[in-house]
């Protein structure tokens, strides 16, 4: 089976780009600017552009370590390298890459706001700040195996996947780390968190009928599925 992206409507003015991952290769997340996609492929280990209804797609970067989360602003890409531990930029179209930040635990997710970048170390139980050019990493959360981090102008949100025996969560915390919250619980396994001016969607690798895209309020209330039947998602993003 092939990975698919998919774009599905999920509200008025809103579209959530959801990046379905086969057996074959584990993609990661997807993050939309103005012009183009990019995803991940952890099992190619490739960083992939493509405009935005997805034609067009091309390897930007290669040789990566198991790349699980992308995130964009307005002139660098950012990812998480898994099974390397690293944080990379690297300009739009993929050249320059150079690894920001080292020695972390398995990053599943990485999100970026004006002055910050913030990523999940799943191993670590942590959510990182640091600079946009990766100084200054400190941690300012903790939590249960996060995977999926998003950002907006006052809070950031990450998913916990929980264990066998404790239900994965969607935490909301100050953009310092402070503050943090559970405000959905009884996920199933949440990989990958997106936010826009009016919801939260995050993506449920692993439910009784396979993968989930739910949409939630702000709060976390109201949480509905709005895609179902995938297979593992494990990333979802808002765009135009």
């Amino acid at each position: 089976m092939r990975d698919l992206i998919r774009r599905t409507a999920v509200a008025a003015g809103a579209t959530a780009l959801v990046l379905g991952a086969s057996a074959g290769a584990a993609a990661a997340s997807a993050a939309a600017p103005t012009s183009h996609l990019y995803w991940a492929n952890a099992g190619a280990g490739t960083i992939v552009e493509a405009n935005l209804n997805g034609t067009s797609a091309h390897v930007i970067a290669s040789g990566q370590n198991t790349p699980h989360g992308v995130a964009v602003d307005a002139s660098h890409l950012y990812w998480a390298n898994a099974g390397a531990g690293t944080i990379v930029e690297a300009n739009l179209n993929g050249t320059s890459a150079h690894v920001i930040a080292s020695s972390q635990a398995q990053p599943l997710g990485v999100a970026v706001d004006a002055s910050h970048l913030y990523w999940a170390n799943l191993n670590a139980g942590t959510i990182v700040e640091a600079g946009l050019d990766g100084t200054g990493a400190h941690v300012i959360a903790s939590g249960l195996f996060p995977a999926g981090v998003a950002v907006d102008a006052s809070h950031l949100y990450w998913g916990n996947q929980g264990t066998v025996t404790i239900p994965g969560t969607i935490v909301e915390a100050n953009l310092d780390g402070t503050g943090a919250k559970t405000i959905a619980s009884g996920k199933g396994s949440p990989h990958g968190v997106a936010v826009d001016a009016s919801h939260l969607y995050w993506a449920n690798a692993i439910t009784s009928t396979k993968g989930t895209i739910l949409e939630a309020n702000l709060d976390g209330t109201g949480a509905k599925v709005i895609a179902s039947r995938q297979n593992g998602p494990t990333g979802v993003a808002v765009g135009p």
